[in-house]
C-alpha cells in the first residue's frame, strides 16, 4: 500500500479527472488524500478518499469569480483579465496552498503527489532540492500547451505549421507572447516564490507547469495531439480517462425514440460554459429542425426550459444523459469542445462539429479538424446555417468518421486508469522517473507497449493560457 495526495485546482473539469485517479488507486488499496476546493468534498469522499479542504483564503467558488475578485468586473476579456487571473487566482494561492501539503504532511507521510496542470502549489517543491521531496505526477487535463517553433502560440487556435516561414513565425510569436503579453504574470510569479524562498521558474509560466513535474501524463492519446520536434521524456501519452459506466440511468420516456432512429445528432455545451444555451444548442435545434434526423440536446445541468427555442418535432432534451449509453447511438456530436466529451466521442469513433471560444476550446477545436475527425466552425456563436452545412458534411463525407475510428483504434490501446495507477506506484516504491517513462515504454503488461510503439502513425494528418480564461 502507498499513500497519494490528491491536489487539484478547484473547478469541476479539473477535479473530475483526479477524483477518477483517486477512486481507481483507493480499489487497488492505497490510501488516498484529495486536497481541493470544499465544493468538491462530497464526491472526494465518495471515491474512498479523505479529504483536505482549501484554506478559507484560497477556497473559491469557481461560479462566483466575480463577486470573490469584484475588480475583475472592470477588466475588459483579454490578455489583461487573463493576466489578473494568473496573478491573483494562482499564483496567490502558492503559499496557502504549499502551506495546506506541509499541513497534510505531518500526519499524512505521502509517497506521492499527483495534481492537475493548473495546480500550482507543487512549485515551491518542484523548484527546491529534488532528495527533499516526494515525486510529483501531473495530469494534463487539456490539450498539450507546450511551447515549440511547431506549435502556435496556445489559445490561437493555428494549426501547425506546413513552412519554414511558419516555423519563424511561432516563434516570434511565442517570444512575443511571453515577453510582452505574459511577461507581468510570470514576474508576478517568481515574486511570489522569492518571498517563499523559492528560486524563479526555470522557463515559460505554462512550460513550467508541464516541464517541472517528474512525469506529466496527457489524457489523450499521442494521435490527437500537435507533433513536436522536441518533447521532453517525462510528457506522456495515457489516454483518455473515460468515466466508469454508468450504473443508475434513468432513460427518459423518449428513449424509445433514439433505440429506433437513424442518424442522431448529440448537441452540448458540457458543464461549464452551458449559461446561455442560445450559444450552441438554441441555433443547432433551429437548424437541423427540418432535417431527416434526430436531435438530442444534453444542457449539462440547466433546466430543459432554459433553452432558448422550442423544441422542433425531430428533437428531444435532457438535462443530463450517460455518454457510455447515448454516445454508442450518435452519428455525429455537435459540441463547444470541451476536452473529456471530445475525447469520449472519439474513443468511440464519433466525429464532430466543434464551435467555441471559451476556455481551451478553440484549441482543443483545431485539433479535430487537424487529426481530420471533424469540423472546426472557428466561433463560439455559429449560426444555424454554419451548423446545417457543418453536419451535412459530416454525415455524408465518410473521411470523417474514419478518421474518427482511426482515432478510437489510438485510444483503444491504453486503459489511462491502469498506466496512471501503474507508473505512480512505481514512483512511490522509491522507482525514479526514469523507471517509471522505461516501465511505460516496455508495455505496462500488454497496453502501453502497442500504443507508444504505434500512435505517431496512427492517423495519417500531413488554453493552460485559455484555461486560465475561466478566471
Amino acid at each position: 500500500m502507498a499513500r497519494f495526495l490528491i491536489a487539484a485546482t478547484s473547478v469541476p473539469g479539473h477535479v473530475f479527472p483526479l477524483l477518477s485517479v483517486s477512486e481507481h488507486l483507493v480499489n487497488r488499496g492505497h490510501e488516498v488524500v484529495v486536497y481541493t476546493g470544499s465544493l468538491f468534498r462530497e464526491r472526494a469522499e465518495a471515491t474512498g478518499a479523505r479529504f483536505v479542504a482549501f484554506r478559507p483564503e484560497i477556497d473559491i467558488d469557481y461560479r462566483q469569480l466575480d463577486e470573490r475578485f469584484p475588480e475583475r468586473r472592470k477588466i475588459a476579456p483579454g490578455p489583461a483579465q487573463l493576466c489578473f487571473g494568473l496573478k491573483h487566482v494562482f499564483a496567490d494561492a502558492i503559499p496557502h496552498q504549499s502551506a495546506g501539503i506541509r499541513e497534510i504532511r505531518r500526519e499524512f507521510p505521502m509517497d506521492a503527489i499527483i495534481v492537475d496542470t493548473m495546480f500550482c502549489g507543487t512549485f515551491p517543491l518542484l523548484l527546491g532540492p529534488r532528495e527533499k521531496r516526494v515525486p510529483i505526477v501531473a495530469l494534463g487535463i487539456t490539450a498539450l500547451a507546450l511551447s515549440s517553433a511547431d506549435t502556435a502560440f496556445f489559445g490561437t487556435g493555428l494549426p501547425p505549421p506546413l513552412t519554414p516561414e511558419h516555423r519563424a513565425r511561432n516563434t516570434v510569436m511565442n517570444n512575443n507572447l511571453q515577453q510582452v503579453i505574459f511577461g507581468s504574470a510570470q514576474r508576478y510569479f517568481n515574486d511570489i516564490l522569492a518571498k517563499h524562498g523559492s528560486r524563479p521558474l526555470p522557463a515559460f509560466l505554462f512550460d513550467s507547469m508541464i516541464t517541472l513535474p517528474d512525469l506529466y501524463l496527457q489524457l489523450t492519446a499521442k494521435a490527437f495531439e500537435y507533433p513536436r520536434g522536441k518533447m521532453p521524456d517525462s510528457i506522456r501519452f495515457v489516454g483518455p480517462l473515460l468515466p466508469p459506466p454508468s450504473t443508475d440511468f434513468r432513460p427518459p420516456l423518449w428513449w424509445e425514440d433514439v433505440e429506433k432512429a437513424g442518424s442522431i445528432v448529440l448537441v452540448t455545451q458540457g458543464t461549464l460554459a452551458n449559461d446561455d444555451l442560445g450559444q450552441l444548442v438554441g441555433p443547432t435545434l433551429t437548424a437541423l429542425a427540418n432535417e431527416d434526423m434526430t436531435v438530442i440536446a444534453s444542457t449539462g445541468g440547466p433546466p430543459v426550459e432554459s433553452i432558448p427555442v422550442a423544441l422542433p418535432p425531430n428533437a428531444r432534451a435532457a438535462t443530463f444523459l450517460p455518454f457510455d449509453r447515448l454516445l454508442p447511438k450518435v452519428s455525429v456530436m455537435v459540441t463547444n469542445g470541451g476536452y473529456g466529451a471530445v475525447n469520449y466521442a472519439l474513443s468511440l469513433g464519433v466525429p464532430l462539429v466543434v464551435a467555441g471560444d471559451s476556455e481551451e476550446k478553440p484549441e482543443i477545436a483545431a485539433r479535430v479538424a487537424w487529426a481530420g475527425a471533424g469540423i472546426n466552425l472557428g466561433t463560439g456563436q455559429p449560426s444555424a446555417s454554419q451548423i446545417r452545412e457543418a453536419v451535412r458534411a459530416v454525415l455524408t463525407k465518410p473521411q470523417y468518421r474514419q478518421r474518427a475510428e482511426a482515432l478510437s483504434t489510438a485510444f483503444a490501446r491504453h486503459n489511462a486508469r491502469d498506466e496512471i495507477a501503474k507508473l505512480v506506484e512505481d514512483l512511490a516504491a522509491g522507482g525514479t522517473a526514469e523507471n517509471a517513462r522505461a516501465a511505460t515504454r516496455r508495455g505496462l503488461g500488454s497496453v502501453g507497449a502497442r500504443a507508444e510503439g504505434r500512435q505517431a502513425g496512427d492517423v495519417d494528418t500531413g488554453s493552460v493560457l485559455a484555461l486560465s480564461r475561466t478566471t
